[in-house]
């Protein structure tokens, strides 16, 4: 969802609120966990339209090393969704 006349897509689970920064291939907003806790969290919803076959599988790779590190410096990856 890159741009920035675009609305917050819609995400089972969590309230999307403020865009927090907007880049070539991708969108970052600030959302809340509709649960109980209301954690906060921010959520990166890639455009896959704008994306050629390198940058897919440069985006895979980020997403396969983000599940396994657990570092107090980086960012943690909690959910990953691919709507088709």
């Amino acid at each position: 969802m890159a741009g920035g006349g675009c609305a917050p897509p819609r995400l089972d689970g969590f309230v999307l609120t403020e865009r927090l920064g907007t880049g070539t291939y991708a969108t970052v907003y600030k959302a809340y966990s509709k649960r109980d806790t209301r954690e906060v969290v921010a959520v990166k919803c890639v455009s896959k339209r704008s994306l050629n076959r390198a940058s897919v599988e440069n985006l895979l790779t980020e997403i396969e090393i983000l599940k396994t590190i657990r570092h107090p410096h980086i960012v943690e990856l909690k959910d990953f969704q691919d709507p088709i």
